[in-house]
Order: C-alpha cells, then sequence, then structure tokens
C-alpha cells in the first residue's frame, strides 16, 4: 500500500493569558496618547499671572438739567398715589375668583384725605357692585377709597381715604393759563403698573380735543395740553409737572394707533381740574346725602304716557335704576321702551310705610335717612303689591 504523508494538525487556541496582555497593552497606550494631549494643551494655555482688574471712572458732578429733574421727582413724587379697582366674578367650577378692572395713577389733593384722578380710572366701580378701590401710596402702603364724586366734562374724580397725616402729602399746584409751546413738562405715574415712573418731554401744544374715555367716546375732551412726555395705558389720572415742579395738568388720553405711548399725550389743564375739584367738594362737604339709586317718572310723566289717575295715585313709577347702585342689587324693574311701546317699571307706593306719590315726597323721605340705613320699599309690580328692603349709599356727585 502506498503510504501518504501525515495531514496537517489542528490549529491550536490562542491562550486567554495573551489576549489579557494584548487588551492592557493597548489601554496604557490610549491612556498615554489622552495624556499627552491633555499635557500639551495645559502647556499652551496662556497663564495669567499679572492680570490688572479695569479701573471704575467716577461719575463727576451731574449736569444743571439732571440735577433739576431729579429734585422735581424726588419732591413731587411722595404726592403721588397708584390706584387699583377690583370686582369679582364667579368661577368656572364654583367660587369667587378676583379680577382687576382697572388701575392708574392718582395724586393726594389736601391733608382731608381726598384724592385726585381721572374719572375713567375709577368708573367702573360705580357701575359694578362689590368692587373695590384701593389707593397705595409711595411707601407701598395700602388703603381702600370710595368715590365720593366726579366731573365727565374734564374727566375728573375726586375719592376719600383714610390715612395718617405723614401719608397726605399735598402736591403743589401751578396755573395753566400761562404756558408756552416747547416748555419743559415732567409726567409721573403707572404705566402697566410700573408705580413711581418719571417720563420727561416738552409741551406740543395747547387747546387740543380728543374723545373722552370716561363717556365711552360719545363726547370730547376740550382744552387739552399735548405733551411727548412718555404716557401709557396706567398714567391717567397722574400729575404733568413744569421744570419747578408745580402740577400744570392731569395725564388723561393718548392718541395712539396701538393703545401704547406714540409721542402724542394729552392732560387736562390745572385750571379745569381745580375748578371740577372745587364743585365736587363744594358740594358733598357736610352731611353724606343718602342715595336710593334710581330715578322716578314724576305723576305729570306718568299722565302723558296714559297711565290712569286712579293708578298714578298709588305711587312713583321706577324711570331708571344706576348701574352699581342701591336699587341695583335688587330685582326692581325700570321703565322700559321697545320700539314704540313702553313697559312701565316698578311703581314706588311707600318707604318705611310713608307713602310717596312725588319726586320732592320721595326725597323728603330719603333726607330723613343717612348712608348704612336699610329701608322697607312697598311697590306695585303688575297690579301685585310686594315689598322689599334696601340698603341706603352716599350718593355719587357726578356732574
Amino acid at each position: 500500500m502506498a503510504d501518504y504523508p501525515p495531514g496537517p494538525k489542528p490549529a491550536r487556541p490562542a491562550s486567554s493569558s495573551a489576549n489579557s496582555l494584548l487588551v492592557g497593552a493597548l489601554m496604557l497606550l490610549t491612556a498615554a496618547l489622552v495624556y499627552q494631549t491633555w499635557s500639551n494643551g495645559r502647556a499652551q494655555a496662556p497663564v495669567a499671572t499679572n492680570y490688572v482688574p479695569r479701573d471704575v471712572t467716577p461719575r463727576g458732578t451731574l449736569g444743571a438739567d439732571e440735577q433739576a429733574t431729579i429734585s422735581v421727582f424726588r419732591e413731587a413724587s411722595p404726592s403721588v398715589v397708584f390706584i387699583r379697582t377690583k370686582g369679582y366674578q364667579r368661577a368656572l367650577f364654583g367660587g369667587v375668583v378676583e379680577q382687576e378692572l382697572s388701575s392708574g395713577t392718582g395724586f393726594v389733593w389736601d391733608g382731608q384725605g381726598h384724592i385726585v384722578t381721572n374719572l375713567h380710572v375709577v368708573e367702573q366701580t360705580l357701575h359694578q357692585p362689590g368692587a373695590e378701590l384701593q389707593v397705595q401710596f409711595a411707601d407701598e402702603s395700602v388703603v381702600d377709597a370710595e368715590v365720593i364724586g366726579g366731573v365727565r366734562e374734564f374727566d375728573v374724580a375726586v375719592l376719600k381715604v383714610n390715612a395718617p397725616t405723614n401719608q397726605l402729602r399735598p402736591i403743589a399746584l401751578g396755573t395753566s393759563d400761562d404756558l408756552e409751546v416747547g416748555q419743559l413738562v415732567l409726567a409721573i405715574g403707572s404705566p402697566f403698573g410700573f408705580d413711581q415712573t418719571l417720563s420727561t418731554g416738552v409741551i406740543g401744544g395747547l387747546d387740543r380735543s380728543v374723545a373722552s374715555e370716561s363717556s365711552n367716546g360719545e363726547g370730547f375732551l376740550n382744552g387739552l395740553i399735548q405733551t411727548d412726555a412718555a404716557i401709557n395705558p396706567g398714567n391717567s389720572g397722574g400729575p404733568l409737572l413744569d421744570s419747578s415742579g408745580r402740577m400744570i395738568g392731569v395725564n388723561t388720553a393718548i392718541v395712539s394707533p396701538t393703545g401704547a405711548y406714540s409721542g402724542l399725550g394729552f392732560a387736562v389743564p390745572i385750571n379745569s381740574v381745580i375748578a371740577s375739584v372745587d364743585r365736587v367738594l363744594s358740594a358733598t362737604t357736610g352731611k353724606s346725602k343718602a342715595w336710593l339709586g334710581l330715578s322716578v317718572l314724576s305723576p305729570a310723566q306718568a299722565a302723558e304716557l296714559g297711565v290712569p289717575e286712579t293708578v298714578i295715585q298709588q305711587g312713583l313709577f321706577i324711570k331708571r335704576i344706576e348701574r352699581g347702585g342701591p336699587a341695583a342689587a335688587t330685582d326692581l324693574e325700570p321703565t322700559r321702551q321697545y320700539g314704540f311701546q313702553i313697559l312701565l317699571g316698578d311703581q314706588i307706593a311707600a318707604i318705611d310705610g310713608q307713602p310717596v306719590t312725588s319726586p320732592s315726597e320721595l326725597e323728603e323721605v330719603l333726607k330723613k335717612h343717612s348712608p348704612g340705613d336699610r329701608i322697607r320699599v312697598e311697590i306695585f309690580r303688575r297690579g301685585q303689591r310686594g315689598e322689599l328692603q334696601i340698603t341706603l349709599e352716599a350718593q355719587k356727585l357726578i356732574l
């Protein structure tokens, strides 16, 4: 038989110790490369051994115009207040949530607690039952306030607060009959809620007219001061000052396509403000008049509407119910007109048992009461007699 050469021997597997040595060598090599890269980077980085901090340049003396502006602000700002109105509405899933109705600026008028602002800043509190009005002073203390009156012609409202005497710093009053276009002015207010904000500018025009916010665009404010001092929502009711710190106007309105500052601001002249405040305080000084918050038809007016005399003698038909007044918090119904048809409202027959058949008799009955008194009102509604309780309030004089 032929002999065949022996076949190849099977390969032997590499030992585990050899693999371990190879892995270890690779790890050492990688570590060495990483260390070399790191050390090279450190060697190349500059070392700050002689850093010298920057010098700060002293401010130096402020310019005379800057010092004058600062002085005016320091003197006037304690007299300026931040005004907020808030109401309440029902939450989606029950309960009540607070909401801000409006905000603006005002200023201390005298040491008796009178604050002056724009009527449109606080008017919503007169129409919404339960609305509250607050005044925040420059030291951030907050007190409640109430509206005692206003003059719609000049968008002026007078408030009353109970505050410590040291917080009531009346603002210095100037005059508006000698103003000149081009003279410097300063405005202090609370734009977008940022209270005690100062802006400066010049008088850009005099005797301007713009739509009145307090009458929902149905009327105009006349004789206004135009200025380019920044006036934004929240500045309303704040003072416009001259360069000596005297108040020459009350910032009231802007003309802007966006609703924010555009360089056209307007203020009610101080002469008109003084006259308005004097009218309100003259009419409201003394005992507060009790207010029912409604008006009535006279017997002659009821007769003109075709009401029989026998019915007229039963009492006074309610003509109108004032929003936010005591009567508005009840279910009393006023007279309404639908097209050419007039639907008479409730008829007031008596108050606390005393019959009232004329407006003068109603007024005499109310004179015997004070704000806060609770009265019993007897009425007729579509021939049915009923009664309800109403709590009287102090009358808000809006002229």
